[in-house]
């Protein structure tokens, strides 16, 4: 073996071969100098190596997850209802069914179809699609769509003409009626049927407007419902 290869090896190893003298202090110094510039060589190789693989790894997870993630329409409009864009605000887009109970503490609107009881800390609008199988609790309501359940706004409520309740209603302040109640009205106010509304049931209210062309089969009393009386 020649010479510059027993260099060559000894400079790659931690404990040189001893040359059969001492080293001088320069000579030790410039050996700790070497071995240093090894070792960050080597670090930084031994980083590069666990990068690369960390990269490798992160496709693959991202390539593995892309071709699991199967997306449908329905999940779609659930993640647009559950935009947090405006904080103020949910929505419950046409085409999305929902089982069970919807509870929210801010503005409302819904589209969609809830199976169970809708209670909202605020206003709450029902669009001509929506479908409401429980009972509807709100501050204010806007119902042009049907619903099967009691409905209790704790102020005003208006039913448009598209809108259908098929149970009793119970109000804190005023309603109108353009559209069909198929069950009995409580107002601690105003009950106003416009020229397109049909009532069957009985109206307990302060005050009665029925405009020409309502249909109203029922019984009508004067007098403000226990409810809304304070």
């Amino acid at each position: 073996m020649s010479k510059e290869e027993r260099k060559t090896r000894v400079s790659m190893h931690t404990k040189p071969e001893p040359s059969g003298k001492e080293d001088t202090f320069s000579e030790m110094e410039d050996s700790e100098k070497k071995g240093s510039l090894f070792g960050k060589l080597n670090a930084r190789l031994q980083d590069a190596i666990q990068d690369g693989r960390s990269e490798d790894a992160l496709r693959d997870v991202r390539r593995k997850s892309g071709d699991d993630q199967r997306v449908s329409a329905d999940d779609l409009a659930i993640r647009r209802s559950k935009s947090v864009s405006n904080p103020q605000r949910m929505t419950v887009p046409e085409g999305v069914i929902i089982e069970g109970a919807l509870t929210s503490s801010s503005e409302t609107d819904i589209a969609g179809r809830i199976d169970g009881n809708v209670t909202v800390d605020g206003r709450l609008a029902l669009s001509p699609s929506a479908l409401i199988t429980g009972t509807v609790r709100a501050t204010n309501c806007l119902i042009q769509g049907f619903v099967e359940g009691k409905v209790e706004c704790d102020q005003d409520l208006e039913l448009g003409k598209s809108g259908k309740i098929t149970s009793d209603v119970t109000v804190g302040n005023q309603i109108v009626v353009s559209g069909i109640i198929e069950g009995n009205i409580r107002c601690g106010g105003r009950l106003q049927l416009t020229e397109s509304a049909d009532v069957t049931g009985n109206i307990r209210a302060r005050s009665v407007v029925i405009a020409s062309g309502a249909v109203f089969n029922g019984t009508c009393a004067m007098s403000a419902p226990k409810s809304a009386k304070k």
